[in-house]
């Protein structure tokens, strides 16, 4: 794993409060982000040169999102084993529902979910691995406790903005609010 140099992060109150209250990137610097990103990923096992995550600007805020490496890096890691569980089409929508577990027997179930009105041929087989891939992130995530947005969703959020982490690193402080 790459080795990450630590240094002592101090943080205004205000950007600290709205970082473990709400998940707000947005008025930590470039430099406090970067920090965050690293023990983010040391404290859960992920490389970071591997980049598992990305930022999503979403309603103001700046957050963290899961990629498809994050899932797959935590899948290996934790030697999550996967199931599919059932598979239909009901009113256009292609829902595939899929099984997690782990070595010590705990699981959990999470489903993947697209419309697939319209669709033939390859664009139907990708929307249908579309589904399978989503499941799979959303019940990795899950069954690890980790409350987070994966890749697969952000798409479908009106008005979020994906940033790639090296974006994120380089987006400047948001600065805070005057207090009244």
């Amino acid at each position: 794993m790459s080795e990450i140099v630590r240094t002592e992060v101090t943080l205004d109150p205000k950007a600290a409060e709205k970082l473990m209250l709400r998940g707000d990137l947005s008025e930590l610097t470039p430099m406090q982000r970067v920090q965050y990103y690293a023990a983010t990923c040391e404290r859960i096992g992920l490389d970071p040169v591997a980049r598992p995550f990305d930022y999503l600007s979403l309603k103001g805020k700046l957050v963290l999102y899961a990629t498809k490496g994050c899932a797959e890096q935590l899948r290996a890691k934790h030697k999550i084993s996967l199931s599919i569980q059932s598979d239909e089409i009901i009113s256009d929508i292609y829902s595939v529902k899929i099984s997690a577990t782990m070595p010590d027997g705990r699981t959990d179930m999470d489903m993947g979910t697209v419309p697939v009105a319209g669709l033939k041929g390859n664009d139907l087989a990708n929307a249908m691995l579309k589904a399978v891939t989503k499941a799979k992130r959303r019940v990795t995530l899950s069954l690890l406790g980790l409350g987070m947005l994966d890749e697969s969703e952000v798409a479908t959020i009106v008005g979020a903005k994906t940033i790639s982490a090296d974006e994120g690193h380089q987006i400047e402080r948001k600065p805070a609010k005057a207090q009244r």
